[in-house]
């Protein structure tokens, strides 16, 4: 459940979340920016929401001013629920954003009760109430009014009785909401711009308004059976939005057979797991909450719900058989999806062959790492960044005379590298693993050769595919079908080389073309894993234990 601090006193920003712990979540929404850590995303844990805060917000709040020059008057009186004065705290508060799109003003509430003075001019006034209820915590009630004009003494009653109940239901008899969040965007100097983010829907309310032009009123929520946090077998993925105004009856009832709909298989790498992940929508204006759901131990099948027309940021998470969910012992990996229409749909989510991703040097400095490699990514998903669980490695960067430049002691991460003189570089990724949810992936070696003009460099790798069990493994002594993609460099011809040995002695593999992706045909050994080596466009990627072999009878 997000609640909302108004840390008014702290230039009034307003964080997410806060959800009780619990006893002891395929496409589109973008996954981690290289500055932003896993710890960042998902500041309460990985059982909790991951949050990321919309960018297209004012930049700053001033505080309203008790006496301005050329400044106009201010009176506002605030009622909570009850109709009384709320309480003198951070979570009542009061906020003026300018029609014009500059920075919005805050004023803190005493009894109830707000003055002062501001600039002439029109804005968006959102006022949030907290009202003590006699069952469970407090409800939050928003006050909007899209447009008030500001131009001699101005008083306004701002009256949370006037706010209605927001809810989202599915027509299901056994559905019930888990967790969900409203938010308000309204175009502020001709952008889209957030102006209420993060309200949760339980306990939430929301005044109706006169249709504005440029208002999105919006709500999130995810449902399950008995709105269970784990274990639920279907799991809906929501988004209602009303344009134009907020509705006199913020109630949505969603038809099941509007949505997406997905059998999703989570599989393993061989070894007991524990799953679970989040889905947010990524909204236009930047900036999502992704709530926390349990699908269980692994290899498991779930149906997940998704409204169409919305990018969805998805990440799913294996993790120990005790659900621990622990940032040193959880691989976690994102996608990004769209879905155009209703209808079924299928994703076969198995976590191997891993590989690189996306690899990036941005010769950053302060928080931005200057190498940016996802290194435990797989066809479906980009994983995040080093540090990965139960694994260690390096990052070397070496010039044309094969010196030592900078090094890193993360595999594929590294921060405040600056910019190496122009010249021919290779950059070598170590990484040995022993995760004890995997036999597989214990060794990873690659290598980039490249020149350094400036700025950023954008690095090709090779990711593979190929149909796979539950745990990660095919069938011994039967042929196997293999598709690599070569990113950044699509049309690149890859060579491939297979081993049977964990990397002692490797077999030369053709490759051929089949529409976007390059194809090969490998056969499994007797028992034992399959090794992987690829080359193409400047990269040279060994992947030591890519998958298993079992048995026919197995």
């Amino acid at each position: 459940m997000i609640t909302l601090i108004a840390a008014a006193a702290s230039s009034a920003a307003f964080a997410l979340p806060h959800r009780a712990a619990a006893p002891a979540a395929p496409v589109a929404a973008p996954a981690p920016e290289p500055s932003a850590s896993v710890r960042d995303r998902y500041p309460r844990g990985l059982r909790n929401d991951a949050v990321t805060k919309p960018v297209n917000r004012p930049a700053t709040r001033r505080p309203l001013a008790s006496r301005t020059a050329n400044g106009v008057k201010v009176l506002v009186d605030v009622l909570d629920r009850r109709g009384e004065a709320p309480a003198t705290s951070d979570a009542n508060v009061v906020v003026f954003h300018p029609l014009d799109g500059s920075d919005a003003f805050y004023g803190d509430l005493v009894d109830g009760h707000l003055e002062g003075e501001l600039p002439a001019g029109e804005y968006a006034v959102v006022a949030y109430v907290e009202t003590p209820e006699a069952k469970g915590r407090p409800s939050t009630a928003v006050v909007y009014r899209p447009r008030v004009a500001v131009k001699g003494t101005t008083a306004l009653v701002l009256d949370a009785r006037e706010a209605r109940p927001v809810s989202v239901s599915v027509d299901r008899a056994d559905a019930r909401i888990l967790d969900g969040m409203i938010r308000i965007a309204q175009r502020l100097g001709g952008a889209p711009t957030v102006t209420v983010w993060g309200i949760p829907i339980e306990n939430g309310y929301v005044t109706p308004t006169a249709t504005e032009a440029g208002l999105h009123f919006s709500a999130q929520a995810v449902i399950t059976r008995n709105g269970a946090e784990s274990g639920s077998p279907y799991v809906y993925n929501v988004v209602t939005e009303e344009k134009g105004r907020v509705p006199a009856k913020p109630e949505f009832r969603v038809r099941t057979a509007d949505m997406a709909e997905v059998a999703v298989r989570y599989g393993t790498e061989g070894r007991p797991v524990c799953v679970g992940g989040h889905a947010a929508a990524a909204w236009a204006e930047g900036g999502w909450v992704g709530f926390f759901t349990g699908a269980g131990a692994g290899p498991v099948t779930r149906t997940e719900y998704y409204t169409p027309g919305i990018d969805w940021r998805v990440d799913w998470m294996n993790t120990t058989p005790d659900c621990g969910f622990g940032f040193d012992q959880t691989e976690l990996w994102y996608r990004t999806v769209r879905f155009a229409k209703p209808g079924p749909h299928k994703w076969n989510l198995t976590p191997a062959p891993l590989g690189p991703a996306t690899p990036l040097v941005i010769w950053g400095s302060g928080g931005e790492p200057a190498l940016a490699v996802f290194m435990h990514s797989t066809w479906d998903g980009r994983s995040i960044l080093a540090p990965y669980a139960g694994a260690t490695g390096s990052s070397v960067l070496r010039d044309a005379k094969g010196q030592v430049v900078y090094e890193s002691d993360e595999p594929g991460t590294a921060h405040k590298w600056p910019v190496p003189p122009p010249g021919d570089y290779t950059l070598t990724v170590d990484e040995v693993r022993a995760a004890s949810y995997s036999p597989l992936a214990t060794r990873q070696h690659a290598e980039w050769r490249f020149s350094v003009r400036d700025g950023i460099v954008h690095l090709p790798s090779i990711q593979y595919r190929t149909p796979l069990g539950d745990d990660a493994s095919a069938v011994a002594g039967a042929e196997q079908e293999l598709a690599l993609r070569v990113d950044r460099a699509p049309d690149a011809r890859p060579t491939l080389q297979i081993s049977y040995d964990d990397g002692r002695t490797w077999k030369p593999v053709g490759v051929r073309r089949r529409g976007g992706d390059w194809v090969a045909t490998v056969r499994n050994p007797a028992s034992g894993f399959v090794s992987l080596r690829a080359s193409a466009a400047g990269a040279d990627q060994t992947l030591v234990r890519a998958w298993a072999v079992r048995s026919r009878s197995s």
